[in-house]
């Protein structure tokens, strides 16, 4: 995890902030984390917290900061590979776009995913063995957008990744684990990514 940005950017700098916020979303979700990746969520975390000027993103990073301190590592493994991994689990959270809005897996969303991919010329990440329209691999689309961002059209193409797809895979998310008991960790990772995706929407339309 990278240094916290600037919570006050200059204009220049706010791609700078945006790449910021997605990459530590990502990170919650990309893989089963480590005891190096709890450390520096934690790290991060808890020196954000104060600085956030939006409620609902500072309460959420605060909550993930009382977690963080309060769970030993094995617990948040055994949550995410509950979640996320392990096939024969009655706690098992879908996250493509696919299910959430067309109430199945490879539906018409994944092709406009793959389509949108197309048009603006990137394609999967071979570490990544989910399709494209899967929560990990839009946080990661949106990522190296905002890396390469140059043109307006490239910027209205990140606000329909945002709108069209990201928005309503983590609201689909983040009330399958609010219905789960026992899942704490990822339920408050899913509510920081909510925040997150409106506050940007309110400041950046």
């Amino acid at each position: 995890m990278k240094n916290k940005p600037d919570l006050n950017p200059e204009k220049g700098a706010v791609r700078q902030v945006r790449r910021f916020f997605y990459e530590l979303g990502k990170s919650f979700f990309v893989a089963e984390p480590d005891e190096a990746k709890v450390a520096g969520w934690r790290q991060v975390c808890c020196s954000l917290a104060g600085e956030i000027p939006d409620p609902a993103v500072a309460g959420s990073v605060r909550r993930l900061a009382g977690l963080l301190e309060d769970l030993e590592l094995q617990r948040i493994q055994e949550e995410y590979y509950d979640l996320f991994v392990n096939p024969f689990s009655v706690r098992q959270v879908n996250w493509t776009a696919s299910y959430y809005l067309d109430g199945h897996h490879f539906g018409r969303r994944l092709v406009e995913v793959r389509q949108l991919m197309a048009a603006s010329g990137y394609v999967k990440e071979e570490e990544y063995k989910e399709p494209e329209d899967s929560l990990p691999v839009l946080l990661d689309l949106m990522v190296r957008m905002i890396e390469t961002e140059n043109a307006e059209n490239e910027v209205a193409t990140q606000e329909r990744l945002r709108r069209d797809f990201l928005e309503p895979v983590v609201a689909g998310i983040s009330q399958r684990l609010q219905q789960l008991e026992g899942v704490e960790f990822y339920s408050a990772c899913a509510e920081f990514l909510q925040s997150w995706l409106r506050m940007e929407d309110n400041c950046l339309g």
